[in-house]
């Protein structure tokens, strides 16, 4: 049994359609167009931020009140009149009083990378449009990756980094999926069905099989995956988390007239928001280099089992592990982040032209005394600080390796306790990044 769109042959699972019918009870449509511009309808106005706070790259803050923003610099409002910064000199701004990310019923990944969330999703032909607090976002239906909804039952899912069934999609993935959800008692039970998605709506999900179209009721469909690369776009530009998503931006203009930000990216020349829904834009972004991606020259460990992590079979267990965006470590937290256990040495070849490395630091069931962090850059030991034991919240790190060639991050046995019974559990470190 073939699938058949109008773009491409998909492979479909050889149930006779009134049997998938049956199971499924109700379903959407896919295919690859060329792109379009993303569309904005405004919702409710609501009164722009009255004071934004400036992070500078040198590591100190203003507050005053956004006035414009685009490719040619940042212009804020202070008591003393208007001041301009160039945006090479501001790592990220923030309202003062932050918008709360809201939970919200669906969720849209797109093939950059961005993260959207909102209430209803409507999907004909070949835009898709998420309805924000207010706001109707358009993008193009080619662009879009991957879709959840939050059922009765998935509360896990609301705000996560993947959703709960991601686990369950094939490794070989050669078609479009519906993901339908069978049951929740006692746990979720999630099942993906080959197809091609035609069409969403407020009721169903609309899917074709063999020629068939057959719709499914919304409330049993879990979410959606297409075929499709990621974008092979690498943008250099700022991120911008949102109280529903976070968009990767090649650029961000603002006017405070407007009331709105407009951003270019890689799927569309032009998304606008309003700036009520904006919590933080990133524009240091463009100038960053995850630790995350960027794989180790070399790496050593040396755990308080010293002889253990010589066996081929658990040597693996004492290894650093990098997690990517939408990992999930043993705490619960997301990645990008490494996590490495005491005596673990990583080095790195410094990028040329970066200032500084920033990361936040925390414990994961650490032992005995907790453990060092250290930094060395060129052989220099340029920060070394203690990293709690208790679970207490994370230590910001924020050190200036600048004219540095090589740089290695040591997480250490605590001070004055090698050799007692210390360096079990790890150091998590973060979103590890170095910043031009």
């Amino acid at each position: 049994m073939r699938v058949r769109s109008k773009v491409h042959l998909l492979p479909a699972l050889c149930w006779p359609p009134s049997r998938l019918g049956m199971l499924l009870g109700g379903v959407v449509m896919c295919g690859v167009f060329a792109a379009v511009s993303v569309a904005q309808e405004p919702g409710g106005t609501q009164p722009a931020p009255a004071a934004w706070r400036f992070e500078r790259a040198d590591g100190t803050a203003v507050v005053g009140a956004l006035q414009s923003l685009d490719s040619a610099g940042i212009v804020l409002a202070s008591p003393d009149g208007n001041v301009t910064l160039a945006l090479e000199a501001v790592r990220a701004l923030e309202p003062v009083e932050k918008p709360a990310a809201t939970a919200m019923d669906a969720r849209v990944w797109l093939t950059d990378g961005s993260f959207l969330a909102g209430g209803s999703i409507v999907f004909e032909g070949r835009e898709m449009s998420l309805e924000q607090d207010g706001t109707r976002l358009v993008m193009p239906q080619n662009a879009v990756a991957k879709v959840a909804w939050n059922l009765a039952g998935d509360d896990a899912a609301v705000g996560a980094a993947v959703p709960v069934w991601q686990a369950t999609v094939p490794a070989d993935v050669d078609s479009d999926l519906i993901v339908i959800r069978k049951s929740v008692d006692p746990e979720p039970v999630y099942q993906c069905v080959p197809c091609a998605i035609l069409a969403i709506d407020a009721e169903h999900v609309t899917v074709a099989l063999d020629d068939d179209r057959i719709p499914v009721k919304r409330e049993r469909v879990a979410g959606l995956v297409w075929l499709r690369a990621e974008s092979e776009v690498q943008l250099q530009g700022p991120v911008v988390d949102l109280v529903g998503g976070r968009l990767l931006t090649r650029e961000v203009r603002y006017l405070a007239d407007s009331g709105s930000l407009t951003m270019v990216t890689a799927w569309s020349p032009e998304v606008t928001v309003p700036v009520t829904a904006v919590r933080r834009i990133d524009l240091a972004a463009g100038r960053t280099v995850s630790l995350t991606a960027v794989l180790p020259e070399a790496s050593s460990v040396e755990p308080a089992f010293a002889s253990l992590s010589k066996v081929d079979e658990l040597g693996v267990a004492f290894e650093p592990r990098i997690l990517l965006p939408g990992d999930v470590a043993p705490s619960g937290l997301s990645g990008p982040m490494i996590l490495a256990m005491p005596r673990t040495v990583l080095r790195w070849k410094l990028p040329a032209g970066v200032r500084q490395l920033r990361m936040t630091a925390a414990g994961e069931r650490l032992q005995g005394g907790g453990a060092d962090l250290v930094v060395v850059v060129d052989g220099q030991e340029r920060m070394r600080r203690a990293i709690a034991s208790d679970g207490s919240a994370g230590v910001e790190i924020d050190v200036d390796v600048s004219g540095g060639r090589s740089l290695e991050v040591h997480v250490d046995f605590p001070s004055g306790l090698a050799g007692q019974l210390v360096g079990l559990g790890r150091i998590q470190l973060i979103d590890p990044r170095l910043e031009k």
